[in-house]
């Protein structure tokens, strides 16, 4: 897994004495309690013993087996409800793009930079312990799933949000500032439901049931035989493989490729073979998404096709 890789966390972790507390954000309910024994070599949270150089505290950023948590950053007491009047009253940008908070529903319109059309998300504003927080959450199907990462809430004035998260691998300040979008905005289209899908996880690529497409392998057969078209007198032969994402939607995206000789070392095909197979791929959208194998929740899927070629000519096709 990448070692910059992370996902999500919404529970507040409080350390008091001999103990440890998770508790949710929202309600300040406690999940769990669990027991603390310090050593000098260890410490053990209830019976799972971890190495003391898994467990570090700098600069007020904890660190202990593979949970990163940051102290509660102090600020004066900010009033929830002008957070929301703040929030509603601009549309607001940060060096990731624009957000567009909405009242009906909580919901949140984000558009990426660089990226045409808006994403679909749902947001809170949570308080805890007189300290406002920021969640990001939900996506275009549901507001009940998919959490982003808390922002703690800094400062709010007319022009300008400042939050507290974590963004490309460390915390830091978010400034929220006024902005301007265009008109006529449009849906993105194609979203991840869970932006945290990794291709390097072997939980987000293998572990899932249900992704296929609609009419199954003998449709995808069907509509290459229709689509594609043999260079004529072309000697190509070997493997082209196609990677990416069928969302819970049931639409494809972040298309990826490459391609290998029989024996699996690295090759190039023509530009008429391997543009064209992945054009065909990428108008496949009738998707059956897949499902997560404990919760059978609908989930973002990791999907391959490959395609065996022999003079030009596609001769087999298989996951």
């Amino acid at each position: 897994m990448d070692k910059d890789y992370y996902k999500p966390n919404t529970v507040i972790m409080e350390f008091i004495g001999d103990s440890l507390y998770y508790k949710n954000l929202d309600e300040e309910r406690q999940l769990a309690k669990r027991k603390l024994t310090y050593s000098k070599d260890s410490i053990a949270i209830d019976t799972v013993q971890i190495p003391i150089n898994k467990f570090k505290i700098d600069n007020d950023r904890l660190q202990f087996i593979n949970s990163i948590a940051h102290k509660i950053v102090p600020t004066d007491s900010i009033n929830i409800n002008s957070v929301r009047d703040a929030l509603f009253s601009q549309k607001w940008e940060t060096d990731q793009g624009v957000f567009i908070f909405e009242k009906k529903g909580d919901r949140l319109k984000f558009i990426p930079k660089k990226i045409k059309g808006y994403n679909r998300y749902c947001f809170e504003i949570l308080s805890y312990k007189n300290t406002a927080f920021l969640l990001k959450k939900g996506n275009q199907i549901a507001c009940n799933r998919d959490y982003q990462f808390i922002e703690q809430i800094i400062s709010v004035s007319e022009k300008e949000i400042v939050t507290f998260g974590f963004v490309d691998g460390v915390f830091k300040n978010i400034v929220y500032k006024a902005s301007k979008v265009p008109e006529n905005l449009k849906p993105a289209v194609f979203q991840l439901c869970n932006q945290y899908i990794n291709k390097n996880n072997p939980r987000d690529r293998y572990y899932y049931h249900g992704t296929e497409y609609n009419g199954g392998l003998y449709h995808i057969r069907k509509i290459v035989d229709q689509q594609y078209n043999a260079p004529e007198g072309s000697k190509e032969s070997g493997i082209f493989q196609v990677r990416f994402v069928v969302n819970c939607e049931g639409k494809a995206g972040m298309f990826e490729h490459q391609a290998f000789d029989y024996d699996y070392k690295l090759k190039k095909f023509s530009e008429a073979i391997g543009n064209q197979i992945l054009e065909i791929v990428k108008g496949m959208q009738d998707w059956i998404p897949g499902r997560h194998p404990k919760t059978d929740q609908i989930i973002d899927t990791y999907i391959y096709l490959s395609f065996r070629i022999k003079d030009g000519k596609i001769i087999r096709i298989y996951p």
